[in-house]
């Protein structure tokens, strides 16, 4: 087995002592090969992001082509949900036992697959089938992506790459909002699914240019792999004139877990503190997502302009993710939440009390504002709060409550917004992204200083 690498020498190979993957990869700076890797895996959320923007932007246009009434589209929302509620718990198991890698390809070629024939859709129930094969593979792929980052950036650089995830949600979307603005009028539907499909050709570079995480294989007992991998990192930073601290000796143990360990002393609290978390956070954002064009236009305008409102408002989490970096280095991860759902909750209310142009437009950018801070925070918490052998599946589990909460938000907001109107449809969904933040404030533990 190959030792840390200090000054571009491996140690001897049999006489050397263990040490811990996790301390050899937080200290190794974030590389341009490490830049590569995580750029790939973006794109798979990204391919999300514009896939479920593209929907709410296309939602009145798919409901007239097919003849869907406001239920049926709320439906047509939540069965790529259900999809991805089931492919997360699946996910989260598999991924902990073969491996981060192979369910990412997998998972990603499901949606890919799915992605492209969905355009060929002659009736509602080939496009429905092809929604719920596509939400199983993004299901999939999301909490994966997340263990997978997390343990291969560097503790310091942990709060800037994961939330680094999630502002591909803004940028999925304002571009799902161009794409729709572009090619709609020229091509209908069928034309922006297919441009929105495209992402998932990056799959090839997750094949080429990821390695497996190496905490995983540390606790599968595959030293001699975890150890190559984390040399290869430490030889590419030293090769960067990067002078690499010490770590400690210590005596290696393989690490087993199951899925009913996550109901267990050692982590029930955080697995029920993510159940509400995941599930209250996706039921108010997909839920309103799913209809906020809609909502739009119910106030006044029409498709192009409710569709351009929305995709100026998603800057805002532009700014989420400069904040979002700084704020859980500097104040916490608990602190930082609870920020997010004041923020999301107080400008979401003033979103949906707001009827003006100019009002709409800086309303929205700070709703959009608070969301992602909430998301990325999200994405940040939740995979330090389960130890390497069973955080897939924490975070399948975790997410898989966030589908669940996506499945019912549109169409309980669809009976919302049909029995008392679009206003008070923003209030409530806006106002109840505050319970995640206190939640995590109250009872949730500090995971600032935690390494993996």
């Amino acid at each position: 087995m190959a030792g840390p690498v200090t000054d571009g020498k491996a140690t001897g190979a049999k006489k050397e002592p263990h040490y811990s993957v996790a301390d050899r990869m937080n200290r190794i700076p974030t590389s341009p090969h490490t830049t590569l890797i995580i750029f790939f895996v973006l794109m798979g959320w990204f391919a999300e992001t514009i896939d479920l923007g593209g929907t709410s932007f296309l939602m009145p246009t798919i409901r007239e082509y097919f003849g869907m009434d406001a239920t049926t589209g709320g439906y047509y929302s939540s069965i790529c949900f259900l999809g991805m509620f089931i492919g997360a718990i699946a996910a989260g198991r598999i991924a902990d036992k073969v491996g981060r890698k192979k369910t990412i390809v997998v998972s990603m070629f499901i949606w890919g697959v799915a992605g492209f024939a969905l355009v060929a859709s002659p009736n509602v129930y080939y496009l429905f089938a092809m929604r719920f094969i596509l939400g199983l593979g993004l299901g999939a792929q999301f909490p994966v992506a997340l263990s997978y980052l997390s343990e291969l950036v560097s503790g310091k650089d942990r709060p800037k790459f994961m939330t680094l995830y999630q502002l591909m949600t803004p940028v999925g979307f304002a571009v799902a909002g161009v794409l729709t603005v572009l090619i709609l009028p020229h091509f209908d539907w069928r034309g922006v699914y297919l441009a929105e499909a495209l992402p998932a050709l990056f799959v090839i570079g997750i094949i080429k240019c990821c390695p497996e995480s190496p905490l995983w294989l540390e606790a599968k007992g595959r030293w001699e792999e975890a150890d190559a991998i984390c040399t290869k990192f430490e030889q590419e930073a030293i090769a960067r004139h990067k002078e690499l601290p010490p770590v400690e000796v210590i005596e290696r143990v393989q690490t087993k877990a199951t899925f009913k360990d996550l109901f267990s002393s050692k982590y029930l609290k955080v697995t029920i503190l993510c159940f509400f978390v995941w599930f209250i956070s996706m039921f108010s954002d997909y839920g309103l997502t799913t209809w906020l064009t809609t909502i739009l236009i119910e106030k006044g305008f029409d498709v192009v302009q409710s569709t351009g409102f929305v995709t100026i408002g998603i800057l805002g989490g532009i700014p989420a993710w400069f904040f979002s970096t700084w704020a859980a280095k500097k104040f916490g991860r608990k602190k930082t939440f609870l920020i997010a759902g004041l923020c999301t909750s107080i400008f979401g209310i003033a979103y949906g009390a707001s009827t003006t142009l100019v009002m709409l437009i800086i309303t929205g950018i700070l709703y959009q504002f608070g969301k992602y801070l909430n998301a990325m925070m999200m994405a940040l918490y939740t995979p330090e709060l389960y130890e390497t052998s069973i955080r897939t599946t924490g975070n399948g589990l975790a997410t898989s409550w966030g589908r669940m909460g996506s499945i019912i938000g549109p169409i309980v907001l669809a009976g919302v917004m049909t029995s008392f109107g679009v206003y008070t449809t923003m209030y409530i969904a806006a106002a109840m992204v505050i319970i995640p933040g206190l939640l995590v404030f109250l009872i949730g533990p500090e995971t600032k200083d935690k390494k993996f």
